[in-house]
């Protein structure tokens, strides 16, 4: 038999020396055309760079034998996905974190990156006056640094960062894992472009390798508690965001210092159920030791909103001729306070 080079991937030299045989089934031989024709097309298509490319039948099949998304908290966070909860400093990100992660290692283990707090401020949250700690799951384990350690030689922190996560996932089998927080994975700025793409590169094929469920906690920039919280108002890049299959924050309410609000900004694996008009209240409170967030109604975030009064809208304007002053845009001073064009453009001509 001949020798035949580059064939794609299931053409044998035997399907090319059967074709030029003469005593063939003429129905074998049209059907092995046939195939022998897919599989060339395939070739042509199928890991060409960067890209996969299949018809969308084709996806529509092959995820057929996929696990549908499951809810591991409500419906703001999916197995599988990576999740990014942002909120304003204080307003009680790593609280409903830990909740969420206790609640999930009912079942399942979940690794919790506590990059902010110390043992004994852990301590203090979860007892009473540091005695009666609250029992935790066995499932939840709580990872933090080691002091004084010594980074390897030629190794950058980020690489060093990852390929330590991705060791831990491995020896401790965890499936989902909660970083505290996203400015602690790089030695960089998070909030530059430059640097948040190759972080969310990063933690995307962790996720797609180890099939990870990843929560991101992030913080907000400085926003107007006048008004609805939005995706723009994430800290820094939209990278962060874009790369993300979900988001959503954590809002303080103007009826009552302990109350807070939950609402998601991006869906991918549903319709979005907790929005502007269905937000979950919660009260924040400590019962047996937990610091917790307990659940109060659903709601609408407008009544959740402080409402400004003059002192406020004077304040405003004068920060929007501030930033003109300083050579910015109306569009930029308008996403940077998270007001509408039209207000700044108003606001410029008092």
């Amino acid at each position: 038999m001949m020798t035949y080079k580059n064939l794609p991937s299931g053409v044998s030299g035997e399907h090319l020396e059967v074709l030029n045989t003469p005593y063939i089934d003429s129905g074998f031989l049209s059907r092995l055309q046939a195939n022998t024709q897919e599989l060339l097309s395939k070739s042509d298509t199928e890991g060409i760079g960067f890209f996969n490319c299949r018809t969308a039948n084709q996806c529509l099949h092959d995820a057929k034998s996929q696990q549908i998304p499951r809810k591991l908290y409500e419906s703001l966070f999916f197995e599988n996905e990576l999740t990014i909860l942002v909120a304003d400093t204080g307003v009680g990100k790593s609280v409903f974190a830990t909740q969420i992660a206790n609640e999930i290692s009912v079942n399942e283990k979940v690794l919790y990156l506590d990059l902010e707090l110390s043992d004994k401020q852990f301590q203090g949250r979860y007892s009473e006056n540091y005695q009666n700690e609250f029992v935790f799951n066995e499932n939840l384990y709580r990872v933090s640094f080691k002091r004084g350690f010594e980074m390897p030689k030629g190794v950058s922190y980020e690489n060093y960062f990852i390929e330590s996560l991705k060791n831990l996932v491995e020896k401790t089998e965890a499936k989902i894992v909660i970083i505290d927080n996203m400015t602690r994975l790089i030695t960089g700025d998070t909030d530059q472009a430059k640097s948040a793409k190759p972080l969310m590169d990063n933690l995307n094929d962790l996720k797609f390798d180890l099939n990870l469920s990843m929560l991101l906690l992030e913080h907000t920039k400085k926003v107007d508690t006048s008004r609805p919280i939005q995706l723009n108002d994430l800290q820094g890049s939209k990278m962060k965001a874009n790369f993300a299959d979900a988001v959503f924050t954590i809002g303080r309410s103007a009826k009552d210092k302990n109350l807070r609000y939950v609402k998601q900004l991006k869906v991918r694996s549903c319709e979005a159920e907790f929005d502007s008009e269905n937000v979950i209240v919660y009260e924040i409170v400590k019962e047996k030791s937990f610091l917790g967030f307990r659940f109060v109604e659903y709601g609408s975030e407008t009544n959740h909103l402080q409402q400004p009064n003059e002192n406020d809208k004077e304040a405003r304007i004068c920060t929007v001729k501030e930033l003109h002053s300083q050579g910015k845009t109306q569009r930029q001073i308008a996403t940077e306070l998270g007001i509408s064009l039209g207000t700044v453009n108003k606001y410029l001509k008092k």
